[in-house]
């Protein structure tokens, strides 16, 4: 038995931490999977479900939909200025409504568009905006200013009854600020597919030995966390391989993901919403818009253009992939800042003020949202002369996705301290 225990410690030693996150869910009910593995077919149908992208490095809204009927943009971006539609290239806009135009490299998002599925807002921020990462994201994501520890997600799931931990999960690394804050965390694994107690076989079968060996003997009784011990070890190890299961499912629909992280994550963000009856709420992260320098124009091979295609395939796909479930999913594209009107001397931009966010799905209010109007690019338009002003609050937008979207009606618990109206962007 030492030899067995000494081979066990030393297997888990270097995954306490996925152990730790393991047995939170699997002890919270988070998952509500069968043990005996994952049938999409059999799930009775779902409500509502959020899936909120957080683009993390603050990106370009001027370039992801570019306002090519406002000339001004082109004096200000010589080297990056996306080409207007007329220019019939392929790194020209692609026409949206003979004002705006998506990257060239949105095509998949395009078609979606012009069928009514995207919700495009191009100017949205917050007054007294931060142009900090950390602080713009944490002020997103709590939705006060200054920000709070609790999430306005968490701060949803706080009205609702019962344990709420198995409505929501994120496809990351760590829980975002979004849904910080409960009393119980929700949890957060940024590969489904990749969640095993050990790297080899024999390893992983003589862990679940053990465990099974250690919860299979009936609890002491009086111990006042004996049976809920005994309940987390002996679901465990079938919570785990449901959701290993879900990181493997193939592609319905003819749906076919880029094959990179964030399209993985968004097959698996399909996945879940097509098995997991109970689930309202998916975030996950796409990074890589801190774009200072070399962001590239309209040409396939640019940073920014790389980027942008990637995020629109995977959402294509993920719609896709959904079927008749994507009735019931919008998501939700948002980012900390835009950046700077003119392009810089490194061939990128800095950090601004408005950027566009997007909502995306069969049931959203499909179109341009300008709020109070298209805010302008001319130096006496732009914040402290460098930046797209707002006209868009953000918590505009939540206010409309928890009532549309998520069915709440205690707006003030949720968005403390706003007391604007909203985007009429789902339906």
């Amino acid at each position: 038995m030492p030899a067995l225990f000494k081979k066990f410690r030393g297997a888990c030693m270097n995954r306490r931490k996925f152990l730790g996150q393991a047995l939170s869910l699997a002890g919270a009910g988070a998952m509500g999977l069968p043990s005996a593995g994952w049938a999409t077919s059999t799930a009775s149908p779902g409500g509502r479900v959020l899936v909120v992208v957080f683009m993390r490095g603050g990106w370009d809204g001027l370039n992801v939909v570019v306002p090519y009927g406002d000339d001004t943009y082109y004096s200000l971006r010589p080297t990056l200025a996306i080409r207007p539609p007329s220019d019939g290239s392929a790194t020209s806009a692609l026409d949206l409504d003979g004002f705006f135009g998506f990257h060239p490299s949105m095509v998949a998002l395009r078609d979606m568009y012009q069928s009514g599925q995207v919700a495009v807002m191009p100017a949205v921020q917050y007054a007294g905006a931060s142009t900090s990462h950390f602080t713009g994201q944490d002020i997103i994501e709590s939705a006060v200013s200054p920000s709070a520890n609790t999430g306005w997600l968490a701060r949803h799931l706080m009205q609702l009854s019962g344990d709420v931990t198995s409505k929501a999960l994120s496809l990351s690394d760590q829980v975002p600020l979004s849904l910080a804050g409960l009393p119980r965390p929700v949890s957060a694994f940024p590969d489904l597919g990749s969640l095993y107690l050990a790297s080899s076989q024999s390893d992983r079968t003589m862990l679940a030995n053990v465990i099974n060996q250690s919860y299979g003997a009936t609890p002491p009784v009086g111990h006042p966390y004996a049976a809920a011990l005994n309940g987390i070890g002996t679901t465990l190890l079938g919570e785990l391989t449901a959701l290993q299961a879900v990181g493997q499912m193939t592609p319905e629909n003819g749906a076919a993901y880029p094959n990179t992280n964030f399209g993985r994550q968004m097959r698996q963000a399909a996945a879940l919403v097509k098995g997991r009856t109970e689930l309202q709420l998916i975030t996950l992260n796409l990074g890589g818009w801190d774009t200072h320098s070399g962001q590239g124009g309209g040409q396939a091979d640019g940073r920014m253009s790389q980027l942008l295609a990637g995020f629109s395939n995977s959402v294509n796909a993920f719609f896709t992939d959904l079927g008749g479930d994507a009735s019931r999913v919008t998501l939700l594209a948002m980012s900390e800042f835009g950046r700077t009107a003119a392009e810089n001397g490194s061939g990128g931009t800095d950090h601004g003020n408005a950027s566009t966010w997007m909502a995306i799905g069969p049931t959203v209010n499909g179109g341009m949202h300008l709020g109070s109007g298209w805010p302008g690019l001319l130096p006496s338009q732009l914040l402290n002369g460098r930046a797209l002003a707002h006209t868009i609050d953000f918590r505009a937008i939540y206010a409309n996705v928890l009532t549309r979207c998520l069915g709440a009606t205690n707006l003030s618990a949720v968005l403390p301290g706003y007391g604007g109206g909203m985007v009429d962007v789902v339906v």
